[in-house]
């Protein structure tokens, strides 16, 4: 409890310093005028202080809202309930914010928290955004009312995929996953996308995310020949386990994996050495090359989470999260609409098309609510996180 309070006066004094300037010109608001969101969150439990973070991008777009005289008038009020980050608490929790007559939700994060979460707010007609990557989530006709506005395992799976065989022209393809319910998902993608290109993986190798080492798994992608390997993870000391390994057996396969690898600690627990050669997938919008720099928008957004403390170790997910997209997006389609009434605002929200958000351009059909495209994505080099380019958020393109 003690770490949960510390963090979350640091990411309120980090906020104050990254957007204080603004609240001098912020219009004043009447006491009843106000648009309540509902935040869902862990304030508590082993995942508090690794999820209170990825809601940086939600304060920012909040801040900015109100700043600029909020949604038809209103003021954003988030109404934030503690989650505890496990799957059995989420129907409690969304029912306490619709008694409260809460009809717009961020959150909960998490594969397993969402789809737990889905089953309430889905026949209630509330509209939300959850930090999911799962494929269904965005199944605009499973789940009509909750928009996907970040990537989904399906376009990782594609992204890296192509990444390794269309690119880099490799076809001794091996993956490395964890034994997860996402793992097991993302990877079943990669089988299918792999089979439409001709490639049959010539290993998969699956491990605990207890392992103490992935010494014997890598060492049998090394024996069958992987020149390339898809790497599926989100734990970043499983992660810079699997590098180690690697780089104790003078194994550099090309690598391509989820946007986790992104974390910053990895660059401090593995050899650069062992990460010359490994990209994840990532947005578009948030990367550079030698021909492309960065937008105004993402760069003024990359100052105010910088603000933030926390913005260093968790920074591509800060700004990679899909509350900032979603509320903007929201206040869009209130405004189109000039009614909160959740019925109208998801005929604007289904009607989106070619939004210009802050990874990328943002479309939704009533039967399609993953917003992003395979063209709004690409691979990005882990060692570009340490360039002074990367202001924590940003990386490097790999193609």
């Amino acid at each position: 409890m003690t770490t949960q309070r510390n963090l979350d006066r640091r990411l309120f004094l980090g906020s104050a310093a990254a957007l204080g300037a603004s609240a001098l010109l912020r219009p004043a608001f009447a006491a009843d005028d106000t648009f309540n969101v509902g935040w869902v969150r862990p304030t508590t439990g082993r995942l508090a202080s690794s999820y209170a973070p990825l809601y940086i991008g939600g304060l920012i777009a909040i801040d900015e809202i109100n700043a600029s005289g909020g949604v038809m008038g209103r003021k954003i009020v988030r109404q934030e309930e503690d989650d505890e980050a496990s799957p059995a608490r989420e129907p409690a929790v969304v029912k306490k914010l619709q008694e409260a007559g809460v009809r717009y939700i961020c959150g909960p994060t998490g594969s397993s928290q969402s789809l737990a979460a889905l089953a309430v707010t889905t026949p209630a007609k509330t509209i939300t955004t959850m930090y999911a990557i799962a494929s269904e989530a965005g199944d605009g006709t499973r789940y009509p009312w909750h928009y996907q506005c970040t990537f989904n395992s399906d376009l990782q799976a594609e992204m890296a995929s192509r990444y390794l065989v269309e690119t880099l022209k490799l076809k001794k393809i091996g993956i490395l996953q964890e034994n997860t319910a996402y793992g097991e998902q993302v990877v079943a993608a990669c089988h299918t996308i792999l089979k439409k290109l001709g490639v049959s993986p010539v290993g998969v190798e699956v491990f605990p995310i207890t392992a103490p080492d992935l010494n014997g798994y890598v060492g049998n992608l090394r024996k069958a020949g992987a020149d390339g390997v898809l790497y599926w993870t989100g734990s970043t000391p499983i992660t810079a386990k699997g590098f180690n390994s690697m780089h104790s057996q003078k194994y550099y396969p090309a690598i391509a994996g989820h946007s986790a690898l992104f974390a910053d600690s990895l660059l401090d627990l593995v050899p650069a050495e062992a990460l010359q050669n490994a990209a994840g997938t990532y947005y578009k919008t948030l990367t550079w090359s030698d021909k492309d720099e960065i937008g105004t928008r993402q760069m003024d957004f990359a100052k105010k989470a910088n603000a933030f403390p926390e913005t260093k170790e968790t920074g591509v997910n800060v700004a990679a999260s899909p509350f900032y997209d979603f509320l903007h997006m929201v206040r869009a389609a209130i405004e189109q609409e000039k009614s909160f009434d959740p019925e109208k605002v998801k005929r604007a929200m289904d009607a989106t098309k070619d939004y210009k958000g802050l990874l990328g351009n943002l479309n939704f059909t009533p039967t399609n609510h993953a917003a992003i495209s395979i063209e709004d994505m690409t691979m990005a080099t882990l060692l570009s996180g340490r360039d002074p380019k990367a202001m924590a958020v940003f990386r490097k393109r790999a193609i």
